[in-house]
């Protein structure tokens, strides 16, 4: 606080409570006021406003894995308040830009920090549905050149619903029958346009 004019020595009233000195540091945001009093009972009051910038907000957008193993996930980052420019800190050895694309399924955390060194964090998980399994239960044909095989298909992980094209096209249920002894191969197909195939061998019933 800078003072002239009247004459000197100088009291400082900055309200009940508060410090009677000249000058005023460690203060928070807000009004401060102060009535300047010479030697001779002279008084003047001046008020002094303490601004901040408004918090650092974060918020993100995403996209989460389609396919169990992919690299296909990615992470918008929104910052909000604070003051630019910003710095990013995904963790040691990890990229400092703002967004983050190829990612793996996992969880993911950001420091910010604004021009004036004020920082936040944010914790954003990237998710993947579970592998597609496929599990056969099977009945052998019981004669020769016999036309009375069938194979049960179950399947779990992925996104439903499934599609299923057995022997390049041959079928295109989830279970089949009426089958003679031979190798069928199924490829699955989930909602998300994932993938899983495999194989059942039908036999002579022994």
């Amino acid at each position: 606080l800078q003072v002239t004019g009247g004459n000197a020595p100088y009291t400082y009233n900055w309200g009940d409570s508060q410090p009677t000195t000249q000058d005023r540091n460690n203060l928070s945001a807000g009004l401060y006021s102060v009535i300047v009093t010479d030697i001779n009972g002279c008084s003047k009051t001046i008020s002094v406003e303490i601004t901040q910038p408004t918090a650092i907000i974060l918020s993100s957008t995403q996209v989460n894995i389609l396919c169990n193993g992919a690299s296909t996930g990615s992470i918008d980052l929104i910052v909000n308040g604070g003051v630019a420019p910003y710095t990013y800190d995904w963790g040691l050895n990890q990229p400092i830009t703002q967004d983050r694309t190829n990612l793996q399924a996992g969880v993911y955390t950001v420091v910010v920090t604004d021009a004036n060194g004020c920082s936040s964090n944010k914790t954003i998980t990237i998710t993947q549905p579970t592998p597609i399994i496929l599990t056969f239960s099977q009945i052998n044909v019981s004669c020769f050149n016999g036309i009375n095989g069938s194979i049960n298909l179950e399947v779990s992980g992925g996104v439903a619903p499934y599609t299923y094209n057995w022997n390049n096209g041959l079928f295109s249920t989830q279970d089949i029958s009426g089958l003679t002894s031979g190798i069928y191969s199924v490829i699955v197909t989930d909602g998300n346009g994932c993938t899983n195939s495999d194989c059942a061998i039908i036999d002579f019933f022994v």
